[in-house]
């Protein structure tokens, strides 16, 4: 989990969720991933991906600051954002053999 949502969700994220991935809608005409990244997307929007991510200052509720995405392109945006924020710690030996 993100540090950004460490207080978990709430009814406000999860009505703002619902308008963005259009859940009122059958699945056929739900909107599709806008992220695409080639060799990753599946193109099923389940996730909502903030285009200006909250740790860079983005609003986390506000609709025009969010947009559809599907599970492995968001945590590979994810992944990609966050690279210069943190850095791999080196393997640490869990054994003495």
């Amino acid at each position: 989990m993100s540090q950004s949502w460490r207080g978990g969700s709430t009814t406000r994220w999860r009505a703002l969720r619902a308008r963005v991935l259009r859940l009122d809608l059958p699945p056929a005409a739900r909107p599709r991933c806008a992220i695409g990244y080639p060799d990753v997307c599946t193109d099923e929007a389940t996730c909502v991906d903030h285009i200006i991510p909250l740790h860079m200052g983005g609003a986390k509720y506000d609709q025009a600051n969010c947009r559809p995405a599907c599970q492995p392109c968001n945590l590979a945006r994810n992944r990609r954002d966050h690279t210069h924020l943190t850095h791999e710690p080196a393997p640490r030996r869990i054994s003495s053999w």
